[in-house]
């Protein structure tokens, strides 16, 4: 679904097709944050795989501003790219106490993630400046203007942006007609319910899925 498809299908149920009481610039506005409400709840459906160039020594940062990491699988600028696994910090400092002065190294055995410093992981042994490895992690959505950017990230979950932008409409109107109040709250609902609703059934379908 593209931007334009959205904001239309948003301004039918608003009745407001010419933007007379919403302006042509608030609902794009919306609907980027809309995408960021989104990010929130399902990280993994802004999930990319990239190569990452580190910096030099052990603590590292996830690119684009991310707030989360699902993984770093293997080492890329290393002759080998032998897979990279992750492993507890408090498991690493019982085998190796001073782990972080190790000798910076070209090659990435295990990697460290705590979701209390979401934007930033740690690896071992401390990298050489430029070593690159292959990461996976959530990107940040970016604000939309152009209305024929396609909502690609969002897929089938795009319609609850449409609800999303209804939100901020009617809260914005809520002061003049409370009861537009109402209507908003309904609409995050629905929004918020579209994103998350079948996370449960795709946990129980997925083929690695352990039966107990």
């Amino acid at each position: 679904m593209k931007v334009s498809d959205t904001l239309t299908r948003a301004r039918d149920i608003l009745q407001d097709a010419d933007a007379d009481y919403w302006s042509e610039a608030e609902l794009p506005r919306w609907l980027s944050d809309g995408r960021l409400e989104a990010y929130k709840l399902r990280p993994d459906l802004y999930e990319v795989t990239e190569v990452a160039t580190l910096a030099e020594g052990f603590r590292q940062e996830l690119p684009n501003k991310s707030r989360r990491l699902f993984g770093v699988p293997r080492n890329v600028s290393a002759p080998k790219q032998r897979a990279i696994t992750v492993i507890q910090a408090d498991v690493l400092a019982r085998i190796r106490p001073q782990w972080r002065s190790t000798k910076p190294a070209a090659e990435i055995l295990h990697y460290m993630y705590s979701e209390l410093d979401p934007g930033h992981y740690d690896v071992y042994p401390p990298a050489r400046a430029d070593v690159q490895i292959e990461i996976s992690y959530a990107k940040l959505p970016a604000a939309v203007s152009n209305p024929d950017t396609e909502l690609s990230e969002e897929g089938e979950y795009a319609t609850a942006l449409i609800d999303y932008v209804l939100y901020r409409a009617f809260l914005k109107e809520a002061d003049t007609v409370p009861a537009f109040h109402d209507r908003a709250m309904l609409h995050l609902q629905m929004a918020r319910a579209t994103l998350v609703g079948d996370v449960a059934v795709k946990a129980d379908t997925s083929p690695n899925r352990k039966e107990s």
